[in-house]
């Protein structure tokens, strides 16, 4: 008894990502005010909380939104945009953990960090065209 075997036909590989979108000029700009407009809001709101903890978190989510429109005008592409806002969710986690959770280091320790990475993308995109958040 002899078995035959249908052909194997294997289809084209899947994409993995849509193409990349560039980030526009207006774009960029519009995104700048917005999150500074936000992170400037919520440094004057910060009087308004009793507990320190919760001051503590209010004035270090400015801090992100203001890097996040520090960034936003170099980014290159709408990915790059995406990615920079979840490490800002990332920031805002770790920065609610550390303020209420009264963690001192952590929180200095990111108050510097997360506004040298978003330095990093205008410094670096003059510097030589490297892009921070890919």
């Amino acid at each position: 008894m002899t078995t035959h075997s249908a052909p194997v036909t294997t289809s084209a590989p899947a994409k993995t990502s849509a193409p990349a979108k560039d980030m526009t000029k207006p774009l960029g700009g519009g995104l700048f005010v917005l999150f500074w407009a936000i992170a400037i809001v919520l440094w004057v709101l910060v009087g308004q909380f009793e507990e320190p903890g919760l001051r503590g978190f209010v004035a270090d989510a400015g801090i992100v939104f203001a890097s996040l429109g520090t960034a936003a005008p170099f980014l290159a592409t709408r990915r790059s945009l995406v990615i920079a806002v979840g490490w800002g969710a990332v920031a805002l986690g770790l920065f609610a953990l550390a303020d209420l959770g009264q963690v001192t280091v952590v929180v200095y320790l990111l108050r510097m960090f997360v506004p040298l990475v978003a330095l990093l993308a205008p410094v670096n995109k003059f510097v030589n065209g490297y892009r921070v958040f890919v």
